[in-house]
């Protein structure tokens, strides 16, 4: 006879904690779940109190509230759901109920370690009773009967309503008034008088106001009538353009209709809600708590708090945007497409997915429109380094070369480079100076085609063509030189290290030849590193072992440049071994030509000695000497005090610069 067993189903405390502690990992996604409890309960009104002092946040409402039997069977229930009993809307028969899952009051749990619960219907008793959160993990994880103490109950102003208590609240949460006041406002979509339902926290109702950026909204999209008329009213500072370059002063708010209708197969879902951009991507907030997504809402609460990063295609005025999208059919049937937090849906369900869709052509679309908007308004002088842009953009006389370059800094002025802002800031000054020097030479080449029609030289177009090519020029030059004084200070760097290494040096002087000499700035021709001339030497000296030189150059001039370095460590040579080795050079390089360039003249030799410091009793004479070998001494604060003051000397006598340098400086 087969043995009768009896099976029983054990709940771990693991199961409480991550149902508990672990879905909930934020104080606002645990109050969401107890104002959506009071929304079930009918409530019209509930008061959330946060004191941060006392580690206490309670949370009032003044719904049905419950009997004794409904605490055991259904509050204390975990998993007990109104929806699994097919009852899909509260008592009243008024709201869609938001609780699906019945798991929502382990928020609790997640928030403090001693929990106060005080409820009570119209008709029945005060009821209260607390958890000791701790002690329930115990007596869970031993197996123990649980048990909870009864409190005396806070009575209710209306005579009925819920009262949750959480004291000894965890350390380590955000729970100051000002950041949770954000995040509950964007969290629903069912306050106010219009649907009966008032949120206070601290004594001050929550309002979609509260949401902290509508004051920052600059154009608007909407998928239906009454949201654009709400929207549009919270946000006052939607700006306007001309429509048309021909009616510059008839001006129309930046705000359009978008489609709202999800296609799923052979139906089609309405939905409703918004999408937003704001002047300035700082406009959104901190990387933290920042407002630059997209929220999908379900029956009045948010149902994913972001899909922007799923819906996104990279595009750079999506730093700009902030939206809702109301999607009642996500949550209108007997499907739980949440995930067990509440805080996602699902990703692979196939009406998710048909949203997802439509949110990405969605902000696709907009894209186009968004940047003719920007086009159109240019450039907020109040904003970083516009103005400069502007008093650029004011010297372009001709309007089809107006427009263009609006445009393109329009493009600069919207890109979002790094997230960092100063940092952003300071690259899009590059890019400002890059596009505005390169313009002005496109620019510059149109003008120079004009140069055939015109026969008198002493035409104004004539100068104006001319004044134009000198400004290129010299913002251009004022660049080069800027960047070599950089490079100087570089090398100086370089050369003051006694750690680093000879080659280093060659490599970053054959990259910088003029260094040495500002002439040889574009020379042309065959340039070496470490020349071998071992045998050439050997032919005028039999003793020698040949040497290497760092750096061989065939100018364009005729001349041969040759450098010798010595380590920047180095400071122990004298005279006398340098003019040798000098010497050595200089009938080197010539027997060379001799050898491998039979019949051509021997060109013209310039031989530099790049050493630390200059030899002890170094004087005039000596100096003759090297020349006579075609040789010269300079030490590397010689060369780098030299070109320094060559190139400083160029910015200080062109201060009087010309109007596109002066913009350019400006950035």
């Amino acid at each position: 006879m087969t043995n009768k067993h009896h099976f029983k189903f054990d709940v771990d405390v693991n199961v409480i904690n991550h149902l508990g502690v672990g879905l909930y990992s934020s104080t606002p996604a645990a109050l969401t779940e107890l104002v959506a409890n009071a929304w079930d309960a009918d409530a019209e009104n509930v008061i959330i109190t946060i004191d941060v002092a006392k580690r206490s946040i309670i949370i009032e409402d003044d719904g049905h509230g419950m009997t004794a039997d409904d605490v055991a069977k259904k509050f204390l229930h975990v998993g007990y759901s109104r929806r699994k009993q097919g009852n899909n809307f509260s008592s009243s028969g008024q709201r869609r109920v938001m609780g699906r899952k019945g798991i929502g009051k382990l928020s609790m749990f997640a928030l403090a370690d001693l929990v106060k619960v005080s409820t009570k219907t119209a008709a029945g008793e005060l009821i209260g009773f607390e958890v000791n959160v701790p002690n329930l993990k115990q007596n869970l994880e031993s197996g123990k009967q649980i048990e909870l103490d009864e409190i005396v109950p806070v009575a209710f102003p209306k005579g009925h309503g819920t009262r949750i208590e959480l004291h000894q609240v965890l350390t380590g949460l955000k729970t100051t008034e000002s950041y949770l006041r954000v995040k509950l406002a964007r969290r629903f979509s069912i306050l106010g008088d219009e649907y009966g339902f008032h949120l206070k926290l601290n004594g001050s109702e929550i309002t979609k106001a509260d949401r902290d950026f509508y004051q920052h909204v600059q154009f608007l999209w909407a998928f239906d009538e009454n949201t654009k008329n709400n929207i549009a009213g919270l946000s006052k500072n939607i700006v306007e353009v001309a429509e048309d370059d021909s009616t510059p002063d008839v001006k129309t708010k930046c705000i359009q209709m978008l489609p709202a209708d999800v296609a799923f197969g052979d139906q089609l879902f309405k939905v409703t809600g918004y999408v937003a951009s704001v002047f300035q991507p700082k406009n959104l907030g901190t990387k933290e708590d920042s407002a630059n997504i997209f929220s999908v809402f379900a029956n009045g609460r948010v149902f994913a708090e972001d899909v922007l990063t799923e819906a996104t295609s990279a595009k750079y005025y999506q730093n700009y945007l902030v939206g809702e999208i109301h999607a009642d059919f996500l949550d209108d049937d007997n499907v739980d497409r949440a995930t067990a937090s509440r805080e996602a849906v699902k990703r692979d369900d196939p009406r998710y997915q048909a949203l997802i869709g439509f949110v990405r052509a969605t902000l696709e679309s907009i894209g186009d429109q968004w940047d003719e908007w920007r086009t159109a308004l240019g450039h907020d002088p109040a904003e970083p380094g516009n103005q400069t842009v502007n008093d650029w953009l004011a010297t372009l006389s001709d309007k089809r070369d107006s427009k263009a370059a609006k445009r393109l800094m329009a493009s600069i002025k919207n890109a979002v480079i790094h997230p960092d802002e100063t940092k952003n800031e300071a690259a899009k000054k590059i890019l400002y100076r890059g596009a505005i020097i390169g313009f002005e030479k496109l620019k510059l080449k149109k003008q120079l085609d004009r140069l055939d029609g015109i026969t008198d030289v002493l035409s104004p177009e004539f100068a104006s063509i001319f004044s134009s090519l000198n400004d290129v020029e010299e913002s251009a030059y004022a660049e080069i030189i800027k960047q070599r004084l950089e490079i100087i200070k570089k090398f100086k760097t370089i050369a003051n290290d006694p750690t680093s290494l000879e080659k280093v040096a060659q490599k970053y002087l054959f990259e910088h030849l003029w260094l040495l000499d500002p002439s040889w700035d574009r020379v042309t021709g065959r340039a070496q590193m470490e020349l071998t001339l071992t045998e050439y030497i050997k032919e005028i000296d039999p003793d020698s072992t040949g040497a290497r030189l760092d750096i061989t150059y065939r100018a364009s001039s005729g001349r041969h440049i040759v450098v010798e370095l010595k380590r920047p460590g180095l400071t122990s040579l004298d005279f006398v071994t340098l003019y040798q080795q000098a010497r050595k050079y200089k009938n080197a390089v010539e027997q060379y030509y001799r050898t491998k360039h039979v019949g051509t003249p021997i060109p013209p030799l310039d031989i530099y000695i790049l050493i630390a410091k200059a030899p002890v009793g170094f004087n005039e004479s000596d100096r003759a000497s090297l020349a006579a070998q075609d040789s010269r001494i300079i030490t590397y604060d010689q060369l780098i005090n030299d070109a320094n003051n060559a190139y400083q000397a160029y910015l200080d006598v062109t201060k009087d610069t010309g109007p596109l340098e002066s913009i350019l400086a400006n950035l």
